[in-house]
């Protein structure tokens, strides 16, 4: 009884009801989508069931099915299937033919973007100089990193640095080839989507004097007098 009782207190409220069994039989559920991401706080998803006759056929005949998950801290899940993204991680939903031992589940990853993140703040280059070791990628409200979310790179002037992204489908995060252009100071920005994370960047010529802190020394004027 006590078990009966936990198994129920994962069922929701009431059955999404697609009807009430003819003379075939049940064999096999399917959840569609098999594959379940939800993108964003608060995104939603309407989830369907397949049910199959033991010859593989999908059945006419309507049934009862309830949809139920025990994870309430990423995905919220009504009665007729529909799952709604509360925070970013994975879950699992359920759904049961009632009346038969007849059960499917299908895995939810939840993806809540946040906030992008740089492998650097500021950068210095001299002019012609090359670098590649620069990337930035997407974490989650929890700060976790999110696979496949690559933000895009541009520059504030691209008479400074030139920015050219970095194409690698190996590489997890977006990486990016600087080149120093001219002399100056610029920012250079990765977004993904709303996100944006900024890097400042100064370009010296090899004439230049460059404080330990990394800021420019003005060049000596000539103050003397006849």
């Amino acid at each position: 009884m006590k078990k009966l009782l936990k198994r129920a207190s994962f069922f929701l409220s009431s059955l999404a009801t697609l009807g009430l069994f003819g003379c075939q039989s049940p064999a096999k559920v399917e959840i569609v989508p098999g594959n379940i991401v939800l993108e964003g706080a608060g995104t939603t998803m309407k989830l369907s069931a397949k049910v199959f006759d033991k010859n593989g056929q999908e059945m006419t005949d309507k049934v009862n099915i309830v949809w139920f998950s025990d994870d309430t801290s990423h995905i919220k899940l009504t009665h007729d299937g529909e799952v709604k993204a509360v925070a970013s991680g994975e879950a699992t939903v359920e759904v049961e033919v009632v009346g038969h031992n007849l059960k499917t589940t299908a895995p939810v990853r939840i993806k809540i973007p946040a906030s992008v993140e740089t492998s650097h703040e500021k950068l210095r280059l001299w002019n012609g100089q090359i670098k590649e070791n620069v990337w930035a990628e997407v974490h989650s409200e929890k700060g976790a990193f999110i696979e496949g979310y690559l933000p895009s790179w541009s520059t504030d002037d691209p008479s400074v640095v030139k920015v050219e992204p970095i194409k690698d489908s190996k590489r997890r995060q977006s990486w990016v080839k600087l080149t120093g252009v001219k002399s100056g100071n610029t920012v250079i920005h990765a977004t993904f989507k709303h996100l944006s994370k900024s890097i400042k960047v100064a370009v010296f010529d090899e004439d230049e004097e460059v404080a330990l802190d990394g800021t420019r020394i003005p060049k000596d004027t000539d103050t003397s007098t006849d």
